[in-house]
């Protein structure tokens, strides 16, 4: 009688240990975007990733990813093994950056840059692509614009620090 019982105890437990499980854990995944993909230009506040993922080494699948200020994105995630393991890249073309997060990085580099007191002002989304120019408005303490340009390193919404300038550089 206890050669009947204990295999299906056994039983029992692996299935609500959830051991054998074929699916990708989409909320780590989740986390681990967060984690790895939030910066300064494209804070990453929420992701959704399908629930239904099989686990299969090299195998790629997408979630959407929510940025602060309204951004978004579509996020590539690779299996690097089948025991839960992934890599992270916002998918060329997808992400967009709103000019809240971008505002106050231009502003900074230009003070650091000797220009204290300009306001960016930027279109309200900026859709990110490398080495794209994107033209914003400066205005400067004296109430003087001008054009304020930027490009982007990647596709990952990192600014090159040492292509923004306004039309008076």
């Amino acid at each position: 009688m206890q050669r009947v019982l204990v295999p299906g105890v056994l039983a029992i437990c692996v299935a609500a240990s959830g051991c054998g499980s074929d699916t990708v854990d989409a909320g780590k995944v989740e986390s681990g975007i967060v984690k790895d993909l939030s910066s300064p230009t494209a804070p990453v506040t929420s992701v959704s990733c399908p629930d239904d993922v099989e686990k299969d080494e090299g195998d790629t699948f997408t979630c959407s990813a929510k940025l602060e200020g309204g951004g978004k994105a579509k996020v590539k995630v690779t299996q690097t093994d089948n025991v839960n393991s992934f890599t992270y890249a916002f998918e060329p073309g997808t992400l967009v950056l709103t000019d809240d997060t971008v505002e106050p990085i231009l502003e900074k580099d230009l003070a650091a840059n000797g220009v204290p007191g300009t306001t960016a002002d930027c279109p309200d989304t900026i859709k990110v692509k490398a080495g794209e120019t994107v033209t914003c408005t400066a205005t400067g303490s004296g109430g003087r614009k001008t054009d304020l340009t930027f490009t982007f390193t990647s596709d990952d919404g990192t600014i090159d620090e040492s292509s923004v300038e306004t039309a008076d550089s």
